[in-house]
């Protein structure tokens, strides 16, 4: 590991920098600078060690981290208490053996896999260390089933927070994909960051604000509402009766016990 880390001179001239408090800018400067930093631009830190180093609050670490995410300098995963820089290999590249071996250890021992994809569609990461990433990418590449298992299984690590149903629907939205294709990205592959347990509080509290409002229409017109839905109920299996008897579809369940219709293979 470097002792030394080089801050390039137009840094001061970032129109992100330049609007920047002086509060804002010492943190910044030792998120690129502290000794935990590593040649990649994806280090591991505990928010014990920024708070002690830095003398702020845990709850200011927080808001500076969030600030400097959503600014697109920085992504924090609270998970693994990992950081990756952005951008960090244009300033810090070099073609050395010696540094592409360095980048390849650090690499592996890269906790949340997500920031690895960040890293390989970095301009300059992508120039500069093709091999080094790629290997990366291969030996840890998982094919859908495999990914959807373990996006369940991290969804059901917080059952004891949120009931069976509303992880089960959850599930169901995020793992949505166009095709049955390896290849065809389930909706929460495509987000940027996916942080389970924030998006799990944000589905809750939208269920509990849209889902616990009541109808204000007497009963008479809710027992004619449920007398439609029986009628289109008995219309829908007709339809599906239709598609696997005379256009080779089939019924199948999904993992969370949903049933679906698809084109038989």
């Amino acid at each position: 590991m470097a002792k030394y880390r080089h801050i390039h001179t137009t840094f001061w001239n970032d129109p992100l920098v330049l609007d920047l408090t002086p509060e804002q800018k010492y943190f910044y400067l030792y998120l690129l600078t502290n000794d935990k930093v590593k040649q990649c631009g994806i280090y591991e830190i505990s928010l014990r060690q920024i708070v002690y180093q830095t003398g702020y609050n845990k709850d200011t670490i927080l808001t500076l981290l969030a600030f400097f995410e959503d600014a697109g300098k920085i992504i924090y995963s609270n998970e693994t208490n990992e950081i990756l820089l952005r951008n960090f290999l244009k300033y810090n590249s070099s073609k050395s053996p010696k540094v592409i071996k360095c980048i390849e250890d650090e690499l592996t021992e890269v906790k949340n896999q997500v920031l690895i994809e960040h890293l390989r569609f970095d301009d300059t990461v992508y120039i500069d260390y093709p091999k080094c990433i790629d290997k990366k990418k291969k030996k840890k590449k998982k094919n859908k089933k495999e990914k959807e298992k373990e996006f369940i299984d991290n969804v059901f690590v917080f059952e004891k927070d949120f009931n069976k149903k509303m992880l089960n629907d959850f599930i169901e939205y995020w793992t949505e994909s166009n095709s049955d294709s390896d290849n065809s990205q389930m909706r929460f592959e495509k987000c940027d960051i996916f942080n389970i347990k924030k998006r799990l509080v944000r589905w809750n509290k939208n269920s509990e604000t849209f889902g616990s409002k009541k109808s204000n229409m007497p009963d008479f017109l809710d027992n004619v509402y449920i007398n439609r839905i029986k009628d289109d109920q008995a219309q829908l299996k007709k339809y599906y009766d239709f598609l696997c008897n005379s256009c080779n579809y089939e019924k199948y369940e999904t993992i969370t016990g949903y049933i679906k219709y698809r084109k038989k293979r």
